[in-house]
């Protein structure tokens, strides 16, 4: 056959029984091993190279992470790059996804001092921690639930026992969710799966099977009752509630788990950034953590910690109690104090020019690829078109064409005129603590956008 539909259990032993393929096509890609590991993805593939050195491995997945690793693309493994990306927030806007909203409950189970296992907790430890609070998780979830006038809820648990604790109780409030572990029988689980998509069934408690692969347009609703340190398993639940259904408004995401302060909004997961600070003394930039400038000794005052601490708390979209901040990221727009300048450099790859813009407190930063090429330049000379309207000859001194960094650097009034340009910009959380400029000068409320703002 020139297309071959296969699971990976049933194949990887069989590469050579098969003509050569030209591409091997992985959904779920996240489950693609890094190079230096071993599982049947790997023996597959490798076997498959054999028999075809040119073959293209292209993957599809909504978690290109992993909590063992980070990115699962990277030139050392079997997924180099990534060629397309769609962002959830995009996705949602142009109304492939639904919208997501999110309450964090007043009760959360205590997680001090549960073991860790596989990178993640240990589910045996979590279930007693989470039992302990079951009939009160449950009775808030319902509550809300039913105020909401929820129709298909997802309940995830710790473990069976777990699941078999919120199953009951919600029995007990008559709400009908029956269990689905790996336990349960194929034919029960079929039946519960299709009775719950048929809305014969209000919810379903389950334990690591609904997590992933599950389609079910109906689902208006999402408990988290299990916490977990994994970014790819958090999406991975909350994504359950994205299908689109006419009627559908939205998914509401209810946390009794710690989940959404764990690890942020859906649309932001990914690495762990540094925090920046800005020392009043010389300006060095510095990391936030260390707490001294490291040019000049200056420490960051206690209450200055306290009130940017404060401030990151307050612009958290979750807090403590239930609430209705969404799930996903909201851009913020900031007002630039000043701008800083410097090269960046990245072995094996050509100098950049990184721009610093301080607000307040704040700093956030980008990357102008003047020396690249290919679509990297042409982000640069969009860059500098749009704020000096052309790119030639906007520096003394400037050799033909875009100008060099060194170019740059050596002009001191550049800042000084990429400033009178720049009032603000607008930024976007890609990490817990790690933001994206998406766009520049937008209004601020009662600030007005003038010549020496």
């Amino acid at each position: 056959a020139n297309i071959l539909f296969a699971s990976i259990d049933s194949v990887f032993r069989r590469a050579g029984e098969f003509c050569p393929w030209n591409v091997c096509i992985v959904d779920e890609a996240h489950r693609i091993p890094f190079a230096d590991d071993k599982g049947k993805y790997q023996k597959f593939i490798t076997e498959s190279k054999k028999l075809n050195p040119k073959l293209r491995v292209i993957g599809f997945t909504a978690t290109p992470f992993r909590m063992a690793g980070g990115d699962i693309c990277h030139k050392d493994h079997i997924l180099t790059f990534v060629s397309y990306e769609a962002g959830v927030q995009g996705l949602i806007n142009d109304g492939f996804l639904c919208k997501l909203r999110s309450k964090v409950g007043e009760t959360q189970p205590n997680l001090k001092g549960v073991k860790k296992s596989g990178g993640d907790y240990n589910m045996g430890h979590v279930s007693k921690r989470a039992g302990n609070i079951v009939d009160k998780a449950v009775a808030e979830a319902l509550q809300i639930i039913m105020k909401e006038d929820r129709k298909s809820i997802i309940f995830f648990c710790a473990d069976v026992d777990h699941c078999t604790k919120v199953s009951e109780a919600l029995a007990r409030m008559n709400f009908r969710a029956p269990i689905v572990t790996a336990k349960t029988p194929p034919e029960e689980r079929d039946k519960i799966a299709r009775q719950f998509k048929e809305g014969k069934i209000p919810g379903v408690c389950n334990v690591s099977v609904f997590t992933e692969g599950f389609n079910a347009k109906c689902v208006d609703c999402i408990v988290l009752l299990r916490p977990t340190l994994s970014p790819g398993l958090y999406s991975q639940m909350v994504g359950r509630g994205l299908r689109i259904l006419a009627g559908k408004l939205d998914c509401l995401v209810l946390d009794f788990a710690g989940c959404i302060m764990e690890h942020g909004p859906i649309d932001c997961l990914g690495g762990l950034p540094t925090v920046m600070a800005t020392c009043s003394e010389c300006r060095e930039s510095f990391s936030r953590a260390t707490g001294a400038c490291p040019a000049c000794g200056w420490a960051i005052p206690k209450q200055e910690i306290a009130r940017i601490e404060a401030t990151e708390r307050k612009k958290r979209m979750h807090g403590d109690k239930a609430s209705k901040s969404p799930i996903l990221s909201i851009p913020e727009t900031h007002v630039v104090h000043a701008i800083f300048l410097a090269r960046h450099k990245k072995e094996g790859k050509p100098d950049s020019l990184r721009v610093s813009y301080r607000c307040g407190a704040l700093i956030f930063t980008e990357w102008v690829c003047l020396q690249h090429r290919g679509y990297g330049r042409l982000k640069a000379m969009e860059w500098l078109d749009r704020r000096f309207g052309t790119r030639d000859r906007i520096i003394p001194g400037q050799t033909e064409g875009i100008p060099r960094v060194d170019e740059i650097l050596k002009d001191m009034f550049f800042p000084q005129r990429l400033k009178e340009w720049t009032k603000t910009i607008t930024v976007i959380r890609e990490g817990k603590e790690r933001f994206k400029i998406i766009d520049y000068n937008r209004p601020v409320d009662n600030v007005t956008l003038t010549k020496d703002s």
